[in-house]
């Protein structure tokens, strides 16, 4: 079992609408609880108005039927509520209070009309509006990383996968169920519809300009994606150039002169020189990761050891999108010590005056980087992000 506990994005202002939604709902299940041991009423009664009976389709059931959960399962409640509170605070940040409060109980309405499709059983819960939060999650934060506990043991891992593996037990239950692998209790279908809906309605938001866009949103991913990409295409029809310039690596003149060259290498140079090697092999077979983990033992045993510049800047950008904020920001600097006359250093000031400012706490480094990356970029968005971000910082002493 993977119980998410935290992610990395703490958001900006108090989320007062996931607080009084995490409110409701206990103090929903606490009062029909009281009440049945204090024989006011039967809970059950408080089940039956509140549920979404597609065989006996109430409108208003499509917003009750979210706050009540199984009064024989607490552990439907817990989990609910737990999965709102990791996600929704950081979702409600993004999207707004009253915008975030209009689209919980709209995918909650979403994930009870397709529920309504696929059986006639009744449910209730907050899953499907919970599966959409969950969803817009992954559209606003693709490339955060969760704190989970998995058995019991607490470990990071990437938001893509911890999501994407909920989204596909699901799919695959949902499937088992139509096939007549037995009847469940959890309206699987439901969920998916909150995972597309929470997912789709982001990403439209963010596509139409509704929502600003962020250094790490799903477009973001998606220009990065597309910038590795022109990097790798590059690497393959370049013959000679760069590749071939005086800067090239003594790994590849190892290759190329043998025992000559290797000769004249020590033992420790001639390791950096494999490594060298290693991380070109794996750059031109396109596995940037694996060319990022030799890259690290490479900056290991030598600090200072730089790639030719269009390599540099791939897997500082390898490691921007894995999070390794340290690394990334270690080989964004060496890139703008060896190629500071390159046509990228103003993004790259850019990148490396965010991660000083966001992720490093090094505002006194990041104000000089951001003030002169504002003036070399030549997009729009970009000197945006730049002042967005000088605005962030604290006023010099």
């Amino acid at each position: 079992m993977i119980i998410p506990l935290k992610t990395d994005h703490s958001p900006r202002r108090t989320p007062i609408v996931t607080h009084w939604l995490l409110f409701i709902n206990l103090l929903i299940y606490a009062i029909g609880l009281a009440a049945q041991f204090g024989g006011l009423f039967d809970l059950n009664t408080l089940v039956l108005i509140g549920r979404f009976d597609p065989q006996e389709f109430r409108l208003w059931q499509l917003i009750t039927y979210q706050f009540l959960h199984d009064p024989g399962a607490i552990w439907h409640l817990a989990f609910n509520m737990l999965f709102l509170w990791v996600f929704g605070c950081p979702v409600e940040d993004r999207l707004g209070r009253r915008g975030f409060l209009a689209f919980y109980l709209l995918g909650g309405v979403a994930a009870g009309l397709a529920h309504m499709m696929m059986t006639n059983a009744p449910v209730i819960g907050a899953s499907g509006s919970i599966a959409a939060v969950t969803g817009a999650f992954l559209a606003l934060f693709p490339r955060s990383r969760i704190l989970v506990l998995f058995l019991i043991f607490p470990i990071i891992l990437p938001a893509l996968w911890i999501i994407g593996l909920f989204f596909m037990l699901d799919l695959l239950r949902q499937v088992g169920e139509l096939l007549g692998a037995g009847g469940s209790r959890v309206a699987y279908a439901a969920h998916l519809a909150g995972y597309v809906y929470g997912f789709g309605v982001c990403f439209a938001l963010l596509a139409g300009g509704l929502i600003k866009r962020h250094d790490v949103d799903v477009f973001f991913l998606l220009k990065q994606s597309r910038r590795r990409a022109a990097f790798r295409q590059t690497a393959q029809q370049s013959r000679g150039g760069i590749w071939d310039s005086p800067t090239r690596d003594a790994g590849e003149i190892v290759r190329e002169h043998g025992d000559t060259a290797s000769s004249e290498l020590t033992g420790a140079q001639q390791a950096q020189a494999d490594l060298r090697a290693e991380i070109h092999r794996l750059i031109a077979a396109h596995d940037l990761p694996a060319a990022g983990r030799v890259y690290r033992k490479l900056l290991a045993e030598d600090p200072g050891s730089v790639l030719p510049e269009t390599r540099q800047l791939d897997l500082a950008n390898q490691f921007y999108s894995e999070g390794d904020t340290d690394h990334a920001a270690q080989v964004y600097e060496l890139f703008l010590k060896n190629y500071p006359q390159s046509s990228r250093s103003g993004e790259v000031r850019l990148m490396l005056g965010m991660l000083y400012t966001r992720q490093l706490q090094r505002p006194q480094d990041a104000r000089p980087l951001l003030e002169r990356a504002r003036e070399q970029v030549a997009r729009d968005d970009y000197r945006h992000l730049a002042e967005q971000l000088l605005t962030e910082l604290p006023a010099p002493q």
